[in-house]
């Protein structure tokens, strides 16, 4: 993203091999990297001639709020909810699709995604919703949409390189030190841009790897302060099941067959937490306030108002009314229950046992599920 080569469509083929090279039932999720990393490549470069220095020597204002928490845990409903303060900037879909364009095609080419996407009825299949640009992305899925072979998330592309991507750079296991730096120089340059696309306002990010990486971001932000969202694991397990369906379909471009999809779930999920367990006992108690996905959804605008308390972030009055219409507005979802059937919740039990005591989930109760 950061430079002129070599050029992403190289790069890209590069990654490919890296990762065991395509499957031919998923070549139809080829075109949208192809368009990529071809027609709007003479964007990309007028971009990197007008904006890279800018976003070298831009400075965050503020160090930026990462809510933290596995994938399908209420970390979008929580972000969502805490940007419902207009004072505070964050990562559009827009931005995540296109991070090398954010900065000098925004203004004119989100309109047109977004008309395109409204003519043709476009949806997010994650979060099962019309697709619209603006809608919240994530730092990670930004680090592989800008062809960076240190992407965590090409093992959702590549699902049978999954848990190698995510030790590598999730964890960081087996990387030199140089790599280490090449991974936060550029993740530092994608958090300058997306401060400069939001003149400067302190950004509330999220992206579920982070909760693996909270050493690594105090060290980046002194200052950054973290929200931890954690929900019912067998709730988590049985929800990544269907988000494994929805992305072997839409994005999966390499084999994926002989991807043992249950592994890289249960894999993950304990290597993430076991992380951020470790790590969190570094954060400053002004720093670091945990949720429960329960709590939140039932009392979102009291757990708020004890997220502002606990961290010490100011003007809570100034959008205690808008997160109330936005909690009013949300019961009006359709929700969705999973089920689990007895070999699965052994499974659960025998490898996220010490998770469901650490946060007290003794049961195996499946609510409702609100993403």
């Amino acid at each position: 993203m950061q430079h002129f080569f070599p050029l992403p469509f190289f790069t890209f083929l590069k990654i490919i091999r890296e990762n065991g090279g395509i499957s031919a039932r998923k070549v139809k999720n080829l075109f949208p990297w192809l368009l990529k990393t071809t027609a709007f490549e003479p964007l990309r470069w007028i971009e990197l001639a007008t904006k890279h220095r800018k976003v070298l020597q831009h400075q965050l204002p503020q160090d930026p709020i990462f809510v933290l928490g596995y994938y399908r845990s209420g970390t979008t409903y929580l972000q969502q909810f805490l940007l419902q303060d207009d004072r505070k900037g964050y990562h559009s879909v827009f931005q995540m699709i296109f991070p090398e364009l954010m900065l000098s095609h925004e203004r004119w080419l989100q309109p047109v995604m977004e008309t395109i996407s409204r003519i043709f009825s476009m949806q997010d299949p994650v979060h099962r919703i019309p697709l619209t640009w603006d809608f919240m992305g994530e730092e990670d899925a930004t680090m592989t949409t800008a062809v960076n072979p240190m992407g965590a998330q090409w093992g959702f592309f590549f699902p049978t390189t999954m848990t190698r991507n995510f030790d590598r750079y999730v964890l960081f296991d087996s990387l030199s030190e140089t790599e280490k730096q090449s991974w936060k120089d550029a993740f530092r340059y994608l958090v300058s841009k997306i401060s400069m696309a939001n003149g400067g306002r302190q950004l509330i990010l999220k992206s579920p790897p982070q909760t693996a990486r909270v050493q690594l971001l105090l060290e980046m932000y002194p200052n950054a302060k973290f929200v931890f969202i954690h929900r019912n694991p067998y709730e988590v397990f049985a929800s990544n099941r269907r988000f494994w369906d929805v992305a072997q379909d839409i994005y999966t471009i390499g084999k994926y067959r002989s991807a043992n999809i249950d592994e890289n779930i249960l894999s993950t999920y304990a290597k993430t937490m076991d992380q951020y367990l470790a790590q969190r006992s570094m954060v400053p108690d002004n720093q670091l306030v945990e949720v429960a996905y329960d709590d939140f959804i039932q009392h979102p605008v009291l757990q708020t108002q004890r997220i502002y308390e606990q961290l010490e972030l100011e003007g809570f009055d100034h959008c205690q009314p808008s997160m109330s219409k936005f909690a009013r507005a949300q019961k009006s979802f359709v929700r969705l229950s999973h089920q689990l059937n007895e070999a699965d919740t052994s499974l659960v039990n025998t490898r996220w046992g010490k998770y469901l005591e650490a946060w007290n989930y003794q049961d195996v109760v499946l609510q409702d599920e609100q993403l």
